[in-house]
């Protein structure tokens, strides 16, 4: 049985069909009939239609639409849907909803998986230990120790541009998918929003003050509606590219790159903010300023990065992300120590390149000195 939603075509057997809701509904089913009965922006509808014994039975079933937005571009975004309306339908004052009977998934096989009955999910990854590859930012801590390079840091710091450049070189034409990536950006629970609501109470804050962070998330917000339409820069991406156990290295200084994280496809620079911000942060965590070592190998990697991909046009898109990642390595939880003077360096540093009109990398001192 061939069925479509929206612009996707899926494929389901008859048979298993038949034996899930057979094993569903603990009782022999014979389907008669599968019509499709609508579909509208978020959802498609199909009427089932079956025989159990002698009496004719009808359910509807819904499938989510992933192919125009609304945050549904992702299977796990489309699961998500219906696991919440499955509860929802069944949680719901008595008389007043029709019931949710379960939620399945279909492989692509045919086969159907049901998943109604969950309340968590898990996930199984192959096991990575230090002797696999060992954390990045073990090298950021030796280099700042010892505030010098050795050959493996320019080594490794070009095989993090080889990696990225690469990896941004998969490109997707999706206007929604990038328009998502850039709201995200400032709304996700995870993003620039969501970091500022785990910050504890900002009223009580030493280093900062609402009304700073107000003009952080208004600055962050104007510049959503400068880049949301560059949907040509839309890339492959991992998500979270910092040093502390998402990138490590193997003895022969090959990388390995963990969990990816919140969206396949997105604007690179989320990517090139996410590790280069450790550089400036490193360096300011560390010695109070931007210095060398780490201004050698931030300009060494953003450059390096820019020569690979020839992408001058990132400049342009990347202050929000430095936004974001600048509220996460300021952030009070991650790191409590942190003296008062460096976070106000580090949030010098965010308002000053939501100000400018793109990043220059020569202003990273300016940036972070400057009284905003």
């Amino acid at each position: 049985m061939r069925f479509q939603v929206g612009s996707k075509k899926l494929d389901l057997k008859e048979k298993e069909l038949q034996g899930y809701l057979s094993n569903r509904l603990g009782r022999k089913v014979r389907l008669t009939s599968l019509k499709k009965i609508g579909e509208g922006f978020h959802n498609a509808g199909f009427l089932l239609s079956f025989k159990a014994g002698r009496k004719e039975e009808r359910l509807v079933m819904r499938v989510v639409r992933g192919d125009i937005g609304w945050g549904h571009d992702y299977l796990g975004d489309r699961a998500a849907v219906l696991l919440l309306q499955h509860r929802l339908f069944n949680t719901a004052p008595k008389g007043t909803c029709c019931k949710s009977v379960d939620v399945a998934a279909i492989s692509n096989s045919g086969q159907i998986l049901s998943i109604g009955d969950t309340v968590e999910f898990f996930d199984l990854v192959e096991e990575v230990t230090d002797k696999q590859g060992k954390p990045y930012a073990e090298d950021l801590f030796r280099i700042a120790r010892e505030r010098t390079l050795k050959e493996k840091d320019l080594r490794r710091c070009d095989a993090l541009v080889n990696y990225l450049a690469r990896l941004h070189a998969q490109k997707k034409h999706n206007p929604i998918l990038y328009t998502r990536h850039i709201r995200d950006l400032i709304g996700h629970g995870e993003m620039l929003m969501g970091v500022i609501d785990t910050y504890p109470d900002i009223r009580s804050m030493d280093f900062t003050s609402p009304k700073e962070i107000e003009r952080i998330e208004v600055k962050a917000v104007e510049w959503r509606n400068k880049i949301k339409f560059m949907s040509h820069r839309l890339s492959r991406i991992h998500g979270d590219f910092h040093p502390f156990g998402n990138i490590r290295f193997r003895e022969d200084d090959s990388v390995m790159a963990l969990d990816l994280a919140r969206e396949e496809f997105g604007e690179p620079a989320d990517d090139v903010s996410c590790l280069s911000i450790n550089y400036i942060f490193f360096s300011v965590w560390h010695y109070g300023e931007f210095a060398d070592p780490f201004k050698t190998l931030f300009n060494r990697f953003i450059e390096g990065y820019i020569r690979a991909t020839n992408d001058q046009e990132m400049l342009r898109a990347i202050p929000p992300f430095y936004a974001f990642r600048g509220l996460v390595v300021t952030h009070p939880h991650y790191y409590p120590d942190m003296e008062h003077g460096k976070r106000r360096l580090m949030l010098n540093f965010i308002l000053n390149v939501l100000s400018d009109e793109k990043f220059e990398v020569s202003k990273v001192n300016e940036y972070l000195t400057h009284n905003p």
